[in-house]
């Protein structure tokens, strides 16, 4: 609530302009709670007056800051004088007043900071750029665009800058929020008629972070409104970053013009981990939870999950619950009894869906993995899905060629004996199928 209170206080003071801020909304003192907004208003006249003109758009900030409505109740302030006194001194200085207090657009996770992150080969040139943006944001790379599978720590780095960003300068402010709530917040502001404010708002920022801008794909009036924001910010060397799935070229539905921006910064992808990484992931998450983790454990649960830290962390979530409701110590048995339920999901992998997720990955229409065409292009993730089909989804060799266009069994035979040797000596590859792999299997 502390935090939803002061983006409320944030987008109030910018909607409702600096004096009706001052006057009716700074006074307001927010009472520590954990499922509503308790404000805490000096009389029963202040409460009428703010329910009456403002408190429209007081839940309207906060339903759009939580995603969700928000209790919203008042109550008087226990000595009238006092606040009605330290209402009069703020009043006092409002000639004083200058730039307001660096506002916060979009919640940080505490606990995804630079410290936190586990750094190997995989992401090392992510975590080396997002070290060089907070020691000079806005000259060392902008705009910065992070791209990696789901669940590979993405939103832990934009996260760590933005909490570095504030250690260092407590004034910076940071817009970091999804390009979905980004949209919401425009689509708000239209319906409202307060383009202006919403101009204002984001342009004014010292780094914006938007995850997942593959989100823009195909919004056009959105993307229109971020091309602009993204020039205002990048002539005035404020810092961008931004995520996604894929790489600005594989994103369909971007404008040619967006694209040549992402394109213009640092790109740096952020590949599966190390099976040594995830080790360090996991005590690393343990932890932080208070866990003693015995390493047999660790092992059962790296061995038994897939790359994405998400999946880590849910794996470990899941044995230490049940040891907790069985009263149990962490043991190999217990980890193996429950991480069971996760291998019949990935038992349930279709090769219709290797192939929709194979050609997603590389750019093509399932269509093109089932055509005759022989091109690299096509030949290489054809054998990528063929080879995914036998080990994942477990088909037999006619079933595969059946699936990719009525081929002869013995092309699909080729095809997992060529990918299989390339996996164990190229590096690259084994890389890429590790990442299928692991989107594969989510939920």
């Amino acid at each position: 609530m502390v935090a939803l209170w002061a983006s409320v206080l944030s987008e109030l003071r910018e909607c409702l302009g600096e004096r009706n801020f001052l006057a009716w909304i700074e006074p307001v003192e927010l009472v520590p709670s954990e499922e509503e907004l308790v404000l805490q208003v000096p009389s029963v006249f202040y409460q009428s007056w703010i329910e009456r003109y403002f408190l429209k758009a007081i839940a309207g900030a906060a339903e759009r800051e939580l995603g969700r409505p928000c209790p919203i109740r008042f109550v008087l302030a226990p000595d009238r004088v006092a606040v009605r006194a330290q209402h009069a001194r703020r009043l006092s200085k409002s000639s004083e007043v200058g730039r307001p207090r660096a506002p916060r657009i979009g919640k940080l996770v505490p606990h995804f900071t630079l410290d936190s992150f586990v750094v190997g080969p995989s992401n090392e040139m992510a975590f080396r750029t997002a070290c060089s943006v907070c020691e000079r944001p806005g000259k060392a790379f902008n705009p910065v665009f992070l791209h990696g599978g789901v669940g590979l720590g993405k939103t832990h780095l934009i996260n760590a800058i933005a909490h570095e960003l504030l250690r260092r300068k407590a004034r910076t402010v940071v817009a970091c929020l999804s390009t979905e709530t980004f949209m919401n917040h425009l689509i708000q502001s239209l319906r409202q008629d307060q383009m202006n404010a919403f101009r204002e708002r984001f342009r004014r920022v010292d780094i914006l972070i938007l995850d997942d801008i593959q989100f823009l794909s195909k919004k056009e009036r959105t993307q229109e409104e971020f091309f602009h924001t993204f020039n205002a910010l990048y002539g005035a060397e404020k810092q961008i970053v931004l995520t996604s799935d894929q790489p600005p070229a594989a994103i369909v539905g971007i404008e040619k013009r967006l694209r040549s921006r992402f394109e213009g910064g640092l790109i740096a992808d952020i590949h599966p981990p190390t099976r040594e990484m995830r080790v360090a992931i996991i005590h690393a998450k343990a932890g932080r939870k208070g866990i003693d983790l015995p390493p047999e454990v660790a092992e059962v649960l790296v061995q038994r999950s897939g790359v994405s830290v998400r999946e880590l962390e849910g794996a470990l979530n899941r044995v230490v619950g049940l040891a907790d409701v069985r009263n149990v110590p962490l043991s190999p048995q217990l980890a193996h009894e429950a991480l069971g339920p996760l291998d019949c999901h990935r038992l349930a992998v279709s090769v219709e869906s290797i192939q929709q997720t194979v050609s997603h990955r590389f750019g093509l229409q399932v269509s093109d993995l089932t055509s005759r065409r022989r091109g690299k292009q096509i030949s290489f993730p054809r054998q990528i899905a063929m080879y995914l089909s036998r080990t994942v989804a477990q088909a037999s060799y006619p079933r595969i060629a059946e699936k990719f266009g009525k081929r002869d069994h013995t092309t699909v035979m080729y095809a997992v004996r060529t990918i299989e040797d390339r996996r164990s000596s190229d590096a690259a590859v084994d890389q890429v199928l590790v990442g299928i792999e692991a989107e594969l299997r989510e939920p």
